[in-house]
């Protein structure tokens, strides 16, 4: 009827994906406070950048404002690389550190369910479908 599909399986996959749901918003809460820092010019070029690489600071001592505009450009450019790496690399561990990480024999298991859902409620869509085709048949008949 439904593929093999039981009701305690959606239960199952129902309560899943609460647990990834609950666990995506933690990983979110942790990667929202992870920066990173770089420098260039002896300190004098700071810059910091979020999880997402997005630039977050960038800080000029005043005697950098002496420096060629080429040589103040790759300065930048080099604390920016860095702190982007800083925090490419934090956000790496926090990932290699996740439960989600660790499971990989469950992923089949993932799959598995989400091809079994899929299968159910293709079957559902299938059933509902020819039962609205048979109360339509029954109404024209009626008239």
């Amino acid at each position: 009827m439904l593929s093999g599909f039981q009701p305690d399986d959606l239960e199952r996959i129902t309560a899943r994906a609460e647990e990834m749901l609950a666990h995506v918003e933690q990983l979110k809460d942790e990667l929202d406070v992870v920066v990173g820092r770089g420098e260039a010019a002896d300190g004098q070029v700071r810059v910091t950048a979020g999880a997402s690489g997005r630039l977050i600071d960038v800080v000029l001592a005043p005697r950098v404002m002496g420096m060629d505009s080429r040589k103040l450009a790759e300065a930048v450019l080099r604390a920016a690389q860095e702190a982007q790496d800083e925090v490419a690399g934090k956000v790496d561990e926090i990932m290699a550190g996740s439960p989600e990480a660790g499971n990989a024999g469950d992923a089949g298991d993932a799959v598995d369910d989400e091809k079994r859902f899929a299968a159910m409620l293709e079957s559902f869509e299938a059933s509902m479908a020819e039962r609205f085709r048979a109360a339509d048949d029954q109404r024209r008949d009626d008239r």
